[in-house]
């Protein structure tokens, strides 16, 4: 008999579903099922699907030593072994009301992927949009240009090649610079 003390146990396995693998595992999420219920200090089990053939599996039990021991158990590690042919997995047990858990999100994308779909999407378009505008307003420079700075560099004059103010606006004016 249960303790009424204890808090409750909660499994909850999480399975990743192969495309064309779903009445496969349909089958198999039956007999999971079956399994569970047919374990001591079974409560009740819930079902929930998400996109992307995400499924998940919360079980709940009498305590966590029973959850962890069925889990832990000939019946699940079987039919765990079975799943693997056809989705992948994650199991997780805790305990307590409420149990908290970290599912497994279809949005959980990998940084670097997420990283090179944006730029296969961003890079194409940004430069559409520079090559229309640059062939809708023609007229201007292809480019930002920039007037020079007008800077005197500093030159020890005992190395004998001052620099002087003069010279550079005269070498700069005959270059079609003005100041």
């Amino acid at each position: 008999m249960p303790d009424p003390n204890a808090s409750p146990g909660t499994v909850i396995s999480s399975r990743a579903v192969r495309a064309g693998a779903e009445a496969r595992f349909e089958c198999w999420a039956d007999r999971l099922q079956q399994a569970a219920k047919d374990a001591p200090s079974y409560l009740g089990a819930m079902q929930l699907r998400q996109t992307q053939g995400l499924q998940h599996f919360v079980f709940r039990f009498a305590s966590k030593a029973e959850a962890a021991a069925w889990r832990d158990g000939e019946a699940f590690v079987a039919l765990g072994r079975e799943a693997d042919a056809f989705s992948a997995g994650r199991d997780q047990v805790h305990s307590g009301d409420p149990a908290r858990f970290e599912l497994p999100s279809d949005n959980a994308a990998v940084g670097w992927k997420r990283f090179v779909t944006t730029w296969l999407a961003v890079f194409p378009v940004l430069l559409a949009i520079s090559t229309i505008m640059r062939l809708l307003l023609g007229g201007l420079p292809p480019r930002a240009s920039a007037r020079p700075v007008l800077a005197y560099p500093y030159r020890d004059p005992a190395m004998g090649h001052p620099a002087t103010p003069s010279a550079m606006e005269q070498s700069l004016a005959a270059q079609g610079y003005e100041r």
